[in-house]
């Protein structure tokens, strides 16, 4: 592996493993909130997941991360895939914005996206994982 290759796998592995770990935390925010039924914690959790969708939309932006030329018949590279994680992300910080605003307006609806968002947060954060994997 060459020194640039090794430069730019440890930029990979930094922006997919601190995201990773925020990831968890929102995660972590929102069940806690439902254990110990603190309103605080659930928003803590939801603008943590604002803040990844910001962090992602700042990585798709600005080319953070480069996605080598695909040849037909080739797997997919894994740099596609951390993209696709980094739109989740992006997504999910989305449906944090329409949660925390339901649950401002104490509206039924906000329990459900708030269930989405963990489970869209859970199934990136196994992505994330196996993308580290590679």
């Amino acid at each position: 592996m060459s020194k640039t290759n090794a430069m730019e796998r440890q930029a990979f592995l930094t922006l997919t493993t601190s995201s990773q770990w925020i990831l968890f935390l929102a995660i972590g925010l929102i069940i806690f909130s439902w254990v110990e039924k603190k309103r605080l914690y659930q928003q803590l959790g939801q603008g943590t997941f604002v803040l990844l969708g910001l962090f992602a939309s700042w990585i798709l932006l600005t080319d953070q991360i480069v996605v080598p030329t695909a040849v037909p018949d080739q797997v997919v590279p894994v740099e596609a895939q951390a993209l696709s994680y980094f739109s989740g992300l992006l997504i999910n910080g989305i449906l944090a914005l329409i949660a925390f605003a339901l649950g401002q307006a104490k509206l039924r609806w906000a329990r459900f996206f708030n269930m989405g968002l963990v489970a869209i947060g859970l199934a990136l954060f196994f992505m994330v994982y196996q993308l580290q994997r590679v």
